[in-house]
């Protein structure tokens, strides 16, 4: 080969191959041999005196395991029954004399029909269609949103409230049985 074309080649392509060079090396990151930093050791732990809990030291007395609450509260209510099995009071019947929204007009008919059980009691007439007719009249208004209603009577059997429905219907037509929750006697 031609020494002056060797030359040549080798002196075009020198200038280029430095320019790589540099330029490669400012470009970003290399790869550079670092040695591994040498292992850190902990110093070691340092023997901890095991110390047995004393409670003798201490004048206070702990708790007892199982604490007893004692209360009056009556177990339907503790179950959550506060509407049913009430104390001194069982299933029965009342006759159902009005239902209406109005507090004024259930007022109005619970007069009518207490005047009307009182006059029914003075002439005798309830004696015979109810024997447990003395006493307070047991006329009832009760709330159940939104109606009101007014109830008369406090029956043990359906068969007694039956007794007694057609005297009310005479006075109060549209009467009717209803079953309720009624005093104990």
């Amino acid at each position: 080969m031609n020494r002056n074309l060797l030359f040549g080649v080798i002196g075009a392509t020198l200038p280029c191959m430095i320019l790589l060079t540099i330029a490669s090396s400012c470009s970003g990151p290399g790869t550079t041999a670092v040695a591994p930093a040498p292992p850190q050791t902990e110093p070691a732990p340092v023997p901890v005196e095991e110390v047995a809990f004393d409670a003798s030291r201490y004048a206070e007395v702990p708790p007892p395991a199982r604490v007893v609450i004692e209360h009056d509260a009556p177990q339907a209510l503790l179950r959550g029954q506060t509407d049913q099995n009430q104390w001194g009071t069982r299933q029965g019947f009342r006759i159902q004399v009005l239902s209406t929204r109005s507090k004024e007009e259930a007022d109005l008919m619970s007069g009518r029909v207490l005047q009307w059980w009182i006059t029914e009691r003075e002439q005798g007439a309830l004696q015979q269609l109810q024997p447990r007719a003395e006493g307070s009249p047991p006329v009832y208004q009760d709330f159940s949103e939104p109606y009101w209603r007014v109830r008369v009577g406090d029956f043990v059997e359906r068969t007694e409230a039956q007794a007694v429905l057609a005297a009310v219907r005479a006075q109060f037509g549209s009467a009717f049985i209803a079953p309720a929750r009624i005093p104990m006697r």
